[in-house]
């Protein structure tokens, strides 16, 4: 019984350890830098014209129209588009937003969710980054995803 416990205490450390080595692994946050952007953020009433833009991990660090030294840093030029905070749909359906009437009424109910996962990739790229989907029901999709 005591070399069972010791057993299962030693599992649940070295188990705790390795999951906890990518954290200590690299202290750095990756670098990259937009060059060649404008610059809209939502709240002033004009762009950063032809601006630089530090990201660390996930967090923007710099924003300035004069270069940016970042070594190191995978570096994007933006060819001068619009850099902006990401957009908010607070009304969509995403199982019914690219399919017909017919295939709805006569297709399988998971065409659907299959189908909103392509749509949802098309609204992430048109600047859509988070959707409101109202009275969809998405848990044997959720469910697929948890096992996943």
């Amino acid at each position: 019984m005591m070399a069972e416990n010791v057993s299962k205490f030693l599992n649940s450390f070295l188990i705790s350890l390795f999951c906890a080595l990518p954290v200590y692994a690299d202290n750095s946050p990756s670098q990259t830098l937009l060059k060649n952007v404008h610059v809209f953020d939502g709240v002033s009433a004009k762009r950063i014209e032809n601006a630089n833009v530090l990201i660390e991990g996930n967090i923007i660090k710099n924003i300035s129209t004069d270069p940016i030294d970042a070594t190191g840093a995978t570096v994007i030029d933006g060819g001068g588009r619009t850099l902006m905070p990401g957009l908010t749909d607070t009304h969509v359906h995403l199982a019914y937003t690219s399919i017909d009437q017919m295939s709805m009424v006569t297709g399988h109910a998971s065409y659907g969710y299959v189908r909103s996962t392509v749509d949802a990739k098309d609204m992430l790229m048109r600047g859509i980054t988070s959707v409101r989907d109202m009275g969809a029901t998405y848990s044997a999709l959720r469910g697929l995803l948890m096992k996943a």
